[in-house]
């Protein structure tokens, strides 16, 4: 397809590479609202968990490097306890990556710079307490998204066929991006609203961007056509190419 052509010139930003994307199902085709972030299904067998001994507070999402607050209470901790804001990891378990002092009631709030793309799950202890105590710490779930330019395109280009094949309308939900395969899905988030679309083109090529989503995607959103916008991907769909 044409290289589109923007209005103003942004700085270069963080493209995903195919291998950022995640084990998660995939829907049978782009556009659908991404669930929840760390949402999953509970077996009636599971042993039920105790009740967690406080509350944590974040956003759904965050783009990746940049300082996400996050804040909540611990029952048991008195004023001026050291409160540890840990993140999950497959490999090194509970990792610190921000702290806070507790006030009155076990409030606390911390600065977390995301420092790992994909779902994350979050804890907040205190400082210092029993290994009992873990299992009944408040956590909170999200996606950490790769920060990168976006564009989006349409009008002049309904009814011609993409790169990928397939003939761009004006309901087709889906994004062009430069070398990802065609047919990857990436979730985008941006100011607390996701979608799910596949690549479907190529570009763009203009203005520093690496997405540019299909206007159907972009109303989704409520994009305002050129910003920072988070993505990550998350499997393959199969296009329906045109013969």
């Amino acid at each position: 397809m044409k290289t589109r052509t923007a209005k103003a010139t942004l700085a270069a930003a963080l493209c995903l590479s195919a291998g950022a994307a995640l084990p998660a199902a995939a829907p049978a085709h782009g556009g659908t609202a991404a669930p929840e972030p760390g949402a999953a299904s509970q077996s009636g067998d599971a042993p039920a968990r105790e009740a967690a001994a406080g509350s944590l507070r974040a956003a759904r999402g965050a783009l990746l490097g940049r300082r996400q607050r996050i804040s909540g209470h611990l029952d048991a901790a008195r004023a001026g306890t050291t409160v540890l804001v840990q993140r999950r990891d497959p490999a090194a378990g509970w990792v610190t990556v921000a702290t806070a002092r507790a006030g009155s009631r076990g409030a606390f709030a911390a600065a977390w710079k995301a420092d790992r793309m994909g779902r994350v799950t979050l804890r907040a202890i205190a400082s210092g307490a029993a290994a009992a105590a873990s299992a009944t710490a408040p956590t909170a779930r999200m996606t950490v998204y790769g920060a990168a330019i976006a564009t989006h395109f349409g009008p002049g280009f309904y009814g011609t066929r993409t790169a990928c094949g397939t003939i761009l309308t004006r309901a087709t939900v889906g994004v062009a991006h430069k070398t990802l395969p065609c047919g990857t899905l990436i979730e985008f988030y941006y100011r607390g609203r996701t979608i799910r679309a596949p690549v479907v083109d190529r570009g763009p090529y203009a203005n520093g961007a690496a997405w540019d989503l299909t206007m159907p995607a972009s109303r989704a959103l409520r994009f305002n056509g050129k910003d920072y916008v988070g993505a990550i991907a998350v499997g393959r769909v199969a296009l329906k190419r045109a013969r």
